[in-house]
């Protein structure tokens, strides 16, 4: 059992209602169907009703519960050390196109809230990115050349408004942060009524592309013209995005601070080990929101290390009153840098997606939404090409394409000529997990603290690979794709659309 202080939560969900919003109506048949309540989904759905469109959005949990319930909700044209990186791999030309597109993002943010009085505690902030050590200095001098040559409005500074000495910070005014639910609870109140509707806690099961097309789903069918996939991974393989966009984890913890200690600013490091700090209001002070520790999925398995090591690094640079909540976010890389937005594949004629933010998704989500809303709706979009999900960068994605691939490859034929694993389930303790037995028929067994015993199959449902446990969140995890699963199977990420089927084993 972890020992770690704080509630293992997202703050964002749990300081929201989750009262569910609507009802299933009789009739299913709309114009576009979204499956996923998050950014992308919602904010698309609320485009394309506002543009006269009748929308049904399809959630597997509630809305806004999923991976943009679990963000660190910066907006922000600033990323890290992205723009240096983006002119390596491209040009310039790409970066400022790159920059141009995530900067209409924020301001089309900006103005819905502004416009529609938004109470999500939306927030203009300036956006450091900082050099924690001397040996960072290099990345913050190339990445403020890069952004500048992107059009972005940036300087560099040697102080900040962090309470520690840093050698250099690249500075970028005028970025913003909110409450990432409360914004999206917004939206999806927007989007409800009017022949529109969202069926929470629904998955769905299977897309048919026609005219119609038609989603199954655990709650029935739905028809719909058009149909974005929003599901961060599309849970559908007719893209290949799995092997195009790789799982990492990141994890985030908040810590209570006095309102006097709060720094004014978004801030993140520009080397490795990653440290990203916003601030919150919280009571009659505020949260401290510090996150870091990525990882490739199911290969971390200690994660609530990950967690101390996060909440240590806060106590020793700020003054810390306590420990609220923790949690982490699952995030896709593609293997070209570069999000996949538009159709699902090129043979498809009206089912679109949109993946691979890198850990940007509040941003770069928006931006999906415009793009997918603008291709249905017959919109000429400057912006479309650039993140083409169809596109084909042999040259700048190899490299990554191979390493991730090569990894998945690992595992897959591994696993099954792997004989570790333990013996039986009786030495597990209450709070322990083991993948038992081994070759054909693994099964993932968890005791839980009340000693009673989970069992289920080891093989992960998407394409077999055998699943890795998560200590700190208690799931089983999948290194080939992504996929999560509870310690009774239910699929917790996909791309995994069906459940790891039960297992007798006693105990």
């Amino acid at each position: 059992m972890s020992d770690l202080p704080g509630t293992q939560a997202s703050y964002w969900i749990e300081s929201t209602s989750r009262d569910p919003i609507g009802s299933a109506p009789a009739q299913r048949t709309v114009d576009v169907a979204v499956i996923g309540a998050g950014m992308v989904g919602l904010t698309a759905a609320d485009l394309l009703k506002k543009a006269g469109s009748t929308v049904a959005v399809i959630e597997m949990h509630g809305v806004a519960e999923g991976v943009s319930g679990y963000t660190t909700a910066k907006i922000s044209a600033g990323q890290g050390t992205r723009y240096s990186s983006l002119t390596s791999k491209y040009d310039e030309e790409t970066a400022r196109a790159y920059a141009a597109s995530n900067t209409a993002a924020l301001e089309y943010l900006a103005a819905l809230v502004e416009a529609e009085g938004v109470d999500c505690e939306f927030a203009r902030k300036d956006n450091y990115v900082f050099a924690a050590s001397d040996e960072e200095v290099s990345s913050v001098e190339r990445e403020a050349e890069a952004a500048a040559a992107a059009g972005l409005a940036t300087e560099l500074v040697s102080t900040t408004p962090l309470p520690f000495d840093v050698p250099l910070a690249l500075r970028q005014r005028n970025q913003a942060q909110f409450h990432p639910r409360k914004y999206l609870l917004h939206l999806a109140r927007n989007i409800d009524g009017d022949g529109s509707f969202i069926l929470e806690n629904t998955r769905a099961t299977g897309v048919s592309d026609g005219s119609p097309c038609r989603i199954e789903t655990t709650d029935g069918d739905v028809t719909a013209r058009d149909v974005i996939v929003a599901t961060q991974l599309p849970f559908l393989d007719r893209g290949l995005f799995f092997a195009r966009a790789h799982p990492y984890r990141e994890h985030v913890v908040t810590v209570r601070v006095p309102g006097s200690a709060v720094p004014d600013g978004m801030f993140i490091s520009a080397g490795s080990p990653t440290r990203s700090v916003r601030s919150t209001p919280y009571g009659d002070g505020a949260l401290l929101i510090v996150s870091g520790e990525k990882h490739k999925t199911g290969a971390e398995l200690r994660t609530d290390e990950c967690y101390r090591r996060l909440q240590e690094w806060a106590e020793q640079h700020f003054e810390v009153l306590g420990h609220e909540y923790r949690w982490s976010a699952q995030d896709y890389y593609p293997v070209d840098a570069l999000p996949y937005i538009g159709k699902l594949n090129r043979m498809t004629q009206h089912l679109y997606t949109a993946t691979g933010f890198a850990a940007w998704g509040m941003t770069n989500g928006t931006l999906a939404a415009m793009l997918l809303s603008d291709a249905i709706l017959g919109r000429e979009n400057p912006w479309a090409s650039l993140y083409d999900s169809n596109r084909i960068n042999p040259i700048r994605s190899a490299t990554a394409f191979v390493k991730e691939n090569v990894k998945v490859a690992g595992h897959f034929v591994g696993d099954r000529l792997s004989k570790e694993g333990a013996d039986s389930t009786d030495d597990l303790a209450p709070g322990e997990a083991a993948v038992v037995g081994g070759g054909g028929t693994p099964v993932a067994a968890y005791r839980d603290p009340g000693g009673l015993l989970h069992a289920v199959s080891a093989r992960c449902t998407h394409m077999g690979c055998l699943v890795k446990w998560n200590h700190g969140e208690r799931s089983w995890d999948c290194p080939c794709h992504g996929s999560r699963f509870a310690p009774d199977g239910t699929v917790l990420n996909g791309p995994a659309a069906r459940p790891l089927e039960s297992q007798d084993v006693g105990g």
